[in-house]
């Protein structure tokens, strides 16, 4: 099979829609491997059999030939295959992975499958075939044996590892384990999260040639544990192994964001990889390679460029599926694809992004855009277009010396600061939540404030104090003393107000401090809004917000927040109705739909 654009040349629209082409379905070998490991008659070699439905573990593990991939022990020692060709001497199955096989299949008769022979690596066809349908060889799997083939610890260590105390030596422990390069590897991690059940193993320094096993479930207890310590260890947020498919939400946000970071030889595995973890069984056609000499990485600049041809693949065929989490977040600020011509319209996993991760076709107006496409020059999308009026900068800082907060470089020497409920101080977003009220009570009272700034504060108020309700209305300024409002509230348990203080994480700043605008559109709205959009440069662009990112209630705990595109309106060549997206906004609230003209079918590049 071949691609007909280079891979490694930027991608347009044309060139991403080529690349997209597949077909999706059950795969043509169905669900089920084609070969697998079984142990022969002296316990020492293995030999490549068909699978006929015989029981079997899968193993994960990183391939060898690394520079910075350094084994230990008896990793080193290769295993021998018996294969239809003759017996090899396997690099990929070695003596630690094939031991400890045979140790936790002691007593029973379960073959083992492993990528590197049980799938032809010279058969192009059939990798893209077994790729598809990985998800579903990993579910079928007894359990998923993972190895750390670069990792060792003693019995002295493995005890401190497992006693489930906050202590140095387990933070020590943890840090050790979680740099193996497993951890690094983009096929390792989606193997994890297929896996029904997962066990990892490592080297035991104590006994050479034996090894540490552990169940995911207890490794995950254990990093959770060592962070209490050291709270600079990673994260690992989402559930590993031993989960059932209905416990997690999945989208493309969710399942780019767990491999987008993450290492692979060829870049354009993260497209097959995102299929499997979205349990989407596509078979591409020619998929694009970028896999460089042997025992050699691309260069910096073309491996750029897969990335974002990557991205693109992965946006246009999230709007094939008719699936738009990543339209929610195409206002990063990192967002790589943004003012892109073509793409400006994309997005990118924003880490941590609740609003994104739980994004289900169910919560949004998708009904009321059913035939959102991309031809070869644009995207094709429904939704609310009005003119941005007037904008204004918002700006709150907290330092030692208090609270301070500036709209349009206008300054209050520092907010009053009113007593708060303990319940607040459990997080930093809910402290922000409570100095961005104050910051609004203030400047809504301030004699220094305009009276539309000061009328722009308690709109912004009563968003953050609207009751779940419908959406598709703005709320009324908080009337009367709103410092007495704020005051009243803090002095309470945050309660329902912690959906918000995580919903309004678009608006903090790498430093800490939190900046937006709030901007005045024409049809009379007021939103709160923050993304990679000019800053300062809204006034006079067009806002627009498609129905797919429109949630239909304003209600806890991830519809409270909508994205827009910030269009263009100056001249372009162009078609009628194509607009330039020159960034994208989060934005506290939604435009109003006043009349019908506001409704629009647009074409976005």
């Amino acid at each position: 099979m071949s691609f007909t654009a280079s891979p490694l040349q930027p991608f347009s629209i044309h060139d991403t829609l080529l690349a997209c082409e597949g077909e999706r379905g059950e795969g043509s070998l169905n669900d089920k491997p084609l070969r697998v490991l079984a142990l022969r008659h002296d316990n020492a070699t293995y030999e490549l059999v068909a699978y006929t439905g015989q029981p079997f573990v899968a193993v994960s593990y990183p391939w060898p030939g690394a520079d910075t991939f350094e084994r230990m022990g008896s990793s080193h020692t290769s295993t021998v295959v018996h294969t239809p060709g003759g017996p090899v001497t396997s690099n990929h199955f070695s003596q630690f992975i094939a031991r400890n096989c045979q140790a936790y299949n002691a007593g029973s008769s379960r073959d083992v499958w492993i990528d590197y022979h049980c799938i032809n690596q010279d058969d192009t066809d059939e990798k893209m075939a077994q790729v598809a349908i990985l998800q579903l060889i990993y579910a079928r799997s007894d359990i998923t044996l993972i190895m750390l083939e670069d990792v060792a610890l003693s019995s002295e260590e493995m005890a401190i590892l497992l006693s489930n105390k906050a202590t140095d030596q387990i933070a020590t422990m943890v840090r050790r384990i979680i740099a193996a390069r497993w951890f690094t590897r983009a096929w390792c991690s989606q193997e994890l999260f297929l896996s029904r059940r997962a066990v990892f193993f490592l080297h035991n320094s104590s006994s050479p040639g034996e090894a540490h096993r552990i169940d995911s479930d207890s490794l995950w207890q254990c990093v959770e544990i060592a962070r209490r310590r050291d709270s600079s260890i990673p994260l690992f947020s989402l559930s590993r192994g031993s989960v059932q498919d209905r416990a997690v939400s999945k989208n493309t946000s969710w399942a780019l964001r767990i491999v987008h970071p993450l290492e692979c030889s060829d870049g354009y595995d993260k497209l097959s990889l995102v299929c499997n973890l979205l349990r989407h069984v596509y078979q591409f056609k020619a998929r694009p390679t970028a896999l460089p000499a042997r025992g050699h990485s691309l260069p910096g600049s073309l491996a750029r460029v897969v990335q974002l041809n990557v991205l693109k693949m992965v946006n246009v065929m999230a709007i094939a599926r008719g699936e738009y989490s990543l339209l929610t977040t195409n206002h990063g600020s990192d967002n790589p694809l943004h003012g892109l011509l073509g793409f400006g319209w994309a997005g990118v996993p924003i880490h941590g992004d609740k609003c994104s991760d739980n994004w289900f076709q169910k919560d949004y107006e998708v009904a009321r855009d059913p035939d959102v496409a991309i031809d070869g020059g644009s995207l094709h999308i429904r939704g609310i277009l009005v003119e941005i009026i007037r904008e204004h900068h918002w700006k709150v800082v907290r330092d030692g010396a208090g609270l301070r907060a500036a709209v349009d470089g206008r300054s209050l020497e520092f907010c009053q600061e009113f007593p708060t409920n303990e319940s607040w101080t459990w997080s930093a977003e809910r402290l922000r939540l409570r100095d961005l009220m104050t910051m609004l009570a203030a400047f809504a009272h301030s004699d220094s404030t305009s009276a539309e700034v000061s009328l722009q504060a308690r709109i912004v108020l009563a968003y953050v104090l609207e009751s779940p309700g419908d959406y598709q209305f703005q709320p009324e300024p908080v009337p009367g003393d709103v410092e007495s409002l704020v005051r009243e509230i803090v002095g309470e348990a945050i309660g329902r107000l912690h959906y918000m203080a995580s919903a309004l994480q678009f608006i903090h700043d790498p430093d800490g401090q939190m900046s937006f605008s709030t901007i005045l559109l024409s049809e009379g709205s007021v939103l709160l809004v923050k993304g990679n959009a000019p800053q300062g440069c809204l006034a006079g662009q067009l806002l627009f917000q498609p129905f797919v990112t429109r949630p239909k209630l304003f209600s806890p705990p991830m519809a409270m927040t909508a994205n827009s595109m910030v269009l263009d309106k100056g001249p372009l060549v162009r078609p009628k109705e194509t607009y330039q997206c020159i960034g994208c906004v989060r934005g506290l609230g939604m435009s109003l739909e006043t009349s019908f003209a506001a409704e629009r079918r647009l074409r976005v590049v």
